[in-house]
This record gives structure tokens, sequence and C-alpha cells, in this order.
């Protein structure tokens, strides 16, 4: 919980949003873009044209270039929408004079120069490595006769050495082709292009740019969405007519995403950036939004698990399933839920949902936690697995394999785990419904065990479990019903008494997992005592 995550503010609380699109050639900003609008909770959506948007003039400036864009994409493709456009510039100090050099034309400087050749030239002037990149978007609105501009940079320098690293598969712009490859920025101590994209996020010049863009697109749309009572029309209704209809709503996918830290749920959504109509829901960014609004501040899991159990265990999905509802999509991702009663919730609400467990060695996971460092508070591997077993705490981490659609083992490359992703969108592509096969229908022994503590309704021995298992298949053996109930506390207390053999007796959250494992199973559900009443 300590880990700084993407905020979304009100995105999905909006129920009008700014239909915004990139107008570029270049597919890797727009993959850049685009996630990063996801991650905020917006969509960015793409013209596909046939050629260059717009003619790229450098001969007067960043500014001038993108007012001339913008007219140019407006006029021409006659297209009625918000867009913006982007033009990345570099100052390379040594080499520059009386303007920046090579400035907005690095792209086609970059295609015909070689390190060893700036490097000759820097140090014929001096060998001063001193760099700026800079970002600079235009946003064009219908109504405003300007656009509005918005600017990132990042100060650094050249590197000594020319760079060897690899480039980064999930996200093509850390990379050593291009600037970013060369490009040491301010404060750290390796290029931009190798970096790990959360760690390139505070010093990557479009980021800034893009994140500025953000904040006022979530301005506009708080103003679009404000009551009748803020606002007083000024003209007659028709004024609405002709405008763009919303576009139909496509078939709708969702699906959630669950596993430990780094495993790789963040992948998974940051992989959907590259394909139309996604919408990626972050649970922990909506229980922080939650908390907010109850006036509560949460900075760590223990806070996050109490909070939880005073307000409801479900009251994230629930949030979440508000916003699908009311969000046209073609793919709904939610990430990172932590409780059976969330996953439940969903089950509910979207019977055809599916949950996916993104699953990895915790010693593969801990060398990317480290590689990433983004938790300082987790410094060595045994901080890794208290953590771990703090999430577990939460519930669904405990069985997440019984109740999963889909299992990834995500321990290979990038490539493999890509591929495993696509193959899995495929397949609910090609799914016209859920049905539960008879491997889904088998009977896990916790399962067993729950079903008949929930059976007998009251504290239990494992002798006397075990013989009411034996109602549903072969009896469980005595040692094994301990062994299974003694690893979900959260779901069967544990009772041990002097006098008494060692019982159990199932909880409310274990009687919802129940729920959740019936209802995926395709089985009825069983009657829940309400939520803070005792269960006898």
């Amino acid at each position: 919980m300590s880990e700084q995550r993407p905020r979304y503010g009100n995105a999905f609380e909006y129920d009008r949003i700014l239909n915004v699109y990139f107008y570029t050639s270049n597919t890797t900003k727009l993959l850049q873009a685009r996630l990063l609008f996801m991650r905020h909770g917006y969509e960015l959506k793409h013209f596909k044209g046939t050629r260059e948007p717009y003619d790229e003039d450098y001969s007067h400036g960043t500014e001038m270039l993108l007012t001339r864009a913008v007219r140019q994409v407006h006029e021409e493709f006659g297209f009625r929408s918000i867009f913006f456009v982007e033009d990345t510039s570099v100052r390379i100090e040594s080499l520059s004079r009386l303007s920046d050099f090579p400035g907005p034309a690095v792209k086609d400087w970059f295609a015909t120069t070689t390190f060893q050749d700036v490097d000759k030239e820097i140090r014929r002037y001096g060998g001063g490595r001193a760099a700026k990149v800079k970002s600079d978007i235009a946003l064009y609105l219908p109504n405003l006769t300007r656009p509005l501009f918005f600017h990132g940079e990042t100060n650094g320098k050249i590197a000594l050495t020319p760079p060897d690293f690899l480039p980064s598969v999930q996200y093509p712009w850390l990379t050593p082709e291009t600037f970013n490859g060369w490009f040491v920025p301010q404060g750290a101590n390796r290029r931009l292009g190798e970096m790990e994209f959360e760690e390139s996020l505070a010093y990557d010049f479009r980021a800034k740019a893009l994140r500025q863009l953000l904040t006022r697109l979530e301005e506009m749309n708080a103003v679009l969405n404000v009551r009748p009572i803020y606002y007083t029309v000024r003209r007659p209704n028709d004024f609405y007519q002709g405008l763009l209809p919303f576009h139909p709503e496509a078939k709708r996918n969702i699906v959630v995403v669950i596993g430990h830290k780094c495993a790789g749920k963040t992948t998974f959504s940051d992989h959907m950036a590259g394909r139309e109509g996604v919408r990626v829901y972050e649970a922990s960014s909506v229980l922080y939004h939650i908390a907010e609004h109850e006036g509560v501040g949460l900075h760590n899991a223990h806070e996050a698990l109490e909070f939880l159990g005073q307000k409801g265990w479900d009251i994230v999905a629930k949030k979440i399933a508000e916003y699908v509802e009311k969000a046209p999509a073609e793919w709904h991702v939610i990430s990172g839920l932590r409780t059976p009663e969330e996953l439940l919730c969903l089950k509910r609400h979207f019977p055809d949902c599916y949950i996916i467990l993104v699953d990895a060695d915790s010693r593969v996971r801990f060398e990317r936690h480290i590689r990433r460092a983004r938790d300082q508070e987790v410094r060595d591997f045994r901080d890794f697995e208290i953590q771990d077993e703090m999430q577990r705490r939460f519930g669904a981490m405990r069985i997440a394999s019984e109740f999963a659609d889909f299992v990834i083992k995500n321990e290979g490359t990038i490539f493999q785990y890509q591929t495993r992703i696509d193959e899995i969108l495929s397949a609910i592509l090609n799914t016209s419904s859920k049905v539960p096969n008879e491997k889904q229908r088998s009977f896990s022994e916790l399962y067993r065990c729950l079903w008949a503590l929930d059976q007998i309704s009251k504290p239990a021995s494992c002798e006397e479990i075990a013989r009411e298992t034996a109602k549903i298949g072969v009896p469980i053996r005595i040692y094994n019903t301990n062994r299974a109930l003694k690893e979900v506390p959260e779901f069967a207390r544990r009772i041990e008494t002097r006098k008494n053999l060692l019982q159990y007796e199932i909880t409310a959250r274990g009687r919802q997992f129940l729920n959740l494992l019936t209802l995926t199973k395709g089985l009825p559900e069983v009657a829940v005592v309400p939520w803070g009443l005792p269960l006898d």
C-alpha cells in the first residue's frame, strides 16, 4: 500500500467524458500516451490515417509548428473531435547556438547520426555533455480559436559511452535505438532508455507533458458533469443537433486479474494499452478514492484491511461495477482485487466475467521488486514474505487457484507472458457463453470441508467434518481436514479448549468464499449470515 499508484480522481464517476484523439503516425508515442491515459481512467482514441497527419515544418519553432499542425489536421481531415498533437525536441548545449540543436528535427537528425559522431563533435566544442529533452503538446478544442499548450522537459547529459542494453519489449520507447538510449536524466544514474517503466515516469519528458494534459482534461470533465444549477443555457436546444453520436457499445468483455505483488498484474493491464476500447480499473486506486471520500487516509495494508472490515469487504467491487456499467468499452480490465467478497460481487453483477490468476515464484517476484525499486519499505526477502502474508489476510490469494478461470505462470520472458495473455483474450472472444466444465465442478478438500461446516452449522471436530464430507464424495481424512482448514483462518475459526477436541466453525467470510466457489462451479449458493451478525 506504500507504493505510488495511478490516482484516478473522479474519472470513473463521470457520466459524460470528452472523447480525445491523438493524431500521430508514431505507434510508439501512441502506445505510451494510451497507457498513461488508461492508467488515469481515460480512453485515448487514435485517428488512423493513411499518411502523415500533418507537415513537419521546423523553420518557425515548436509552438508555431504545432499551431499549424492543429490547423492542418482540422481543415484537411474534417473530423470533428477534440484532439492533440505532440512534438519532441532536443537541445545539446555544446552544439547549440542561436537555436536548439538538433531541436524539433531530432527524429531526422538521429536517423543519420551515430553516437561516435556526436561524441566527436561534443569534444571538439569543449566536451560539455549537458542536454535537454522537451515534449510539447497542442490540444484542439472546438470552441477555442487557439490550441492549448502543454510542456514537459528533462535536463540531463549525454552518456560517455554508446548504449549496450536491450530494449524493453513491453514499453518500446525505453530503448537504445532512440535518443533515450544516449540520455542520462539529471538525478539518475542510468539512461532513460534502460530504466524500468515505473522509474522512468519521474524523468520522462513526454510523460510530464501528458500528465499536464490529463490534469487539464480532468478539470474539463469535471465541468462537463456539473448539475444544471451551475450554468445558464444561452442557446436553444437545437444547438446540440449535428454533434457526432456516441459510438455504439461493443460486446463487453470483463476480465479480473489477481495475483501477488510483482506477479505481473500491471504488466497485464499495460499490455492491453495496445488495443482499442479498453478501460482499466486498479482496485487500490479505487479504494483510496473511496477512503478519501470518507475522510480516511490509508497508508498501508493494515489500515486498508481495517477499513474494508468496517465498511464492507466488497465496497471496491461495488464501485467498480458502477463504473463498468456506464463505460462503453469492449474490454474492462479489473486489476488487484484482494477479497473473495469483491470477486463474488463482480461474479453476481457480471456472470460472464473471467478471473485470471497471474502467479510466479516468490523469489522471481522479489527480484522484480528489487529491479523496480518502488517500495522502499520492503528491503529484503523476509520483508517481502511478510508483505505476501499480509496480502493473503485479505482472503482471495489464499485460495485463488480454487476459482480462477485461467492461471498464468509468469516466470519466463515477457514475450512468453504476452503470448499467453493474447491466447487467453482470444479464447474469451471465441467463447459465446460460460458453462462450467466437469473439471470446474470438481470439489477440492477445502471446498468440501467448508461445505461440511456450513451443513453442520455449529462448531465441529475434524472427525465430524470428515464424516459430513462423505455426502459429496469420498470422506476426507481427519488429518487432511485439519490441514485444509488451518490454512484459511479468515474462513474457518479454530477453536481449541482443554476439555474438547479441536474444532472449527465456518465464518461469515467463509460462507461468502463458499458462495464464490459454488458460483464459479455453476452450483447453488448457500445462505449467508448478514455481515456483522453472529453466526449462531
